[in-house]
Parts: C-alpha cells; sequence; structure tokens
C-alpha cells in the first residue's frame, strides 16, 4: 500500500480497538501522530499515548479530527454512539466492527456518511488478521487496501455472510486459545513444567498450520499422515471419535450462532 495520509479515529478502547492501533503501527505504513482512539476510562490507553497516538475520553472530538472512523463500540451501543458524532461524520466514511447490526440500521442514525461494515479478529493486532468485508462506498478500494497492511480481507457477496465469518474467524481466536490451552494442560498433568507445556503446545499449533500453508495438504490429509497404523494419535483421534467430539463441538458453535441470531433480533 501506499501511504495512507488521512487521519484515523477509533471510537472504542478495548481490545479489539487497541489492536487495530498496535496493527497499523506495526505495519509501519501507518504513523502514530494519525491516529486518535477515544475511551471513557483514559487510564487504559496511557500505554498508547506514550507511542505517540493521541487519546480522549470525548467520541465528539475523535470524529471531527478525522477523515476515517473505525466505530469498535458494542453492538448495542453503537446507535448512541453514531447518533453522538452524526453531525460530525457527513460525507465521511465509517467503518463498523459491530457484529449483526446491518448498514440499513446504521444508516437510521447515520444518513450521510459512507458506511462500510467489517468483521475482523484479534490477530489483526500482529498483521495476521482475518477480516470480512462488506460495502460498496466509492472509496471501497482505498479502505480494503488499508486493511489489507492488517490481514486478509475477504470480501463477502451478502451482507449476512458476515455473521458466519464472526463465529468462524471472529470467535476463532478464543476456540483455538481454548484447544492450546487444553494441549498445555495436559502436558502439565503428566509432569512437565507449566511454562515448557505451554510453549510446546503454542509451537505445536503455529508449526501445524505452517505445515498446512506450505504443503497445501488439507487438515484431514496431515491427520492421515501423522495418524499411522497402530500409532499413538490414531490411538488418541479413536477415543475422541468414541467420545463424540464432533458433535460435542457443532453444539458449542450451535450454542455461538443462537446467540448471535438473539443478539441480531434484539437489535432489529
Amino acid at each position: 500500500m501506499d501511504k495512507f495520509d488521512k487521519k484515523i479515529a477509533i471510537i472504542g478502547g478495548g481490545h479489539i480497538g487497541q489492536a487495530f492501533v498496535k496493527g497499523f503501527l506495526h505495519s509501519g505504513k501507518i504513523i502514530s501522530s494519525q491516529i486518535i482512539i477515544s475511551n471513557p476510562a483514559l487510564e487504559k490507553l496511557a500505554h498508547l499515548e506514550k507511542l505517540g497516538v493521541e487519546i480522549t475520553s470525548d467520541n465528539t472530538v475523535a470524529a471531527e479530527k478525522a477523515n476515517l472512523i473505525i466505530l469498535a463500540v458494542k453492538p448495542l451501543i453503537t446507535s448512541q454512539v453514531l447518533r453522538e458524532i452524526n453531525d460530525l461524520i457527513k460525507s465521511k466514511t465509517v467503518i463498523s466492527l459491530a457484529a449483526v447490526v446491518s448498514i440499513k440500521n446504521l444508516k437510521v442514525h447515520s444518513k450521510k456518511a459512507k458506511i462500510i461494515r467489517i468483521m475482523p479478529n484479534m490477530a489483526v493486532a500482529c498483521n495476521q488478521g482475518v477480516i470480512g468485508f462488506f460495502g460498496n462506498t466509492r472509496d471501497k478500494d482505498e479502505v480494503k487496501q488499508l486493511l489489507s497492511i492488517l490481514g486478509s480481507v475477504i470480501e463477502m457477496e451478502k451482507e449476512d455472510d458476515l455473521d458466519s465469518l464472526t463465529l468462524l474467524s471472529g470467535c476463532g481466536p478464543a476456540i483455538v486459545s481454548q484447544f492450546i490451552e487444553l494441549l498445555a494442560s495436559y502436558g502439565t498433568k503428566i509432569g512437565l513444567p507449566t511454562d515448557i507445556s505451554q510453549a510446546l503446545a503454542l509451537q505445536t499449533f503455529k508449526g501445524t498450520t505452517t505445515i498446512l500453508e506450505k504443503s497445501k495438504l488439507s487438515p484431514g490429509q496431515l491427520i492421515q499422515s501423522v495418524s499411522t497404523k497402530g500409532g499413538i494419535s490414531e490411538a488418541i483421534l479413536i477415543r475422541m471419535k468414541k467420545q463424540n467430539i464432533e458433535a460435542h463441538f457443532t453444539k458449542a458453535m450451535d450454542a455461538g450462532y443462537t446467540k448471535l441470531a438473539k443478539l441480531k433480533e434484539d437489535l432489529q
């Protein structure tokens, strides 16, 4: 990406808002003076101010100073924040991170802003994120190019597809971390020091994804290559199959889908 010379406001200084700041700065394409971030509790942003990022507790200050606004607040307060900054974002581009809040609903509170919806995950902090994208503003290509410095941008044909992406990649880091924690906990259970067990579990996940990327093997093919007949991996996988792990995992994901649908219904 060529140098991006606009001012970016991030409204919402929670985990994902801060992840965007870290990813932008780490990329080397955005400098700290281009970013302003707002959050009611300024103490949470003190470490970002030390990096040269402007911080404020006033959303209107952030919105007024910026050309591009990233709305990183929870779905239930998105409309409230949009009404608060509405007079300051006319003709500006607003990128909403709020799950299940449609562009149609966003425009009820901000008719003149150019609105794009994205669904990122926490890996944007290290420029390895997955970012679902939906929108058709005149500056769409410029926004996609900006977001690409944070990871892979996947443009959705239908806005509802962002909901599916939310379950897989938006929630994915927490789900993957749960599996890493389970593997590490078992290592501790059988006598490994906790720090070594955690390092082994993490490196195993990292190595596995690298193998899959470089070899172009499917997960099923890698399972077959590791799980040799009569071996240890096979014994583990057979027991997992008998315990119907796949069905339990599907039910867990279904719980997330139900929660998402309920949230969507509440916001109609």
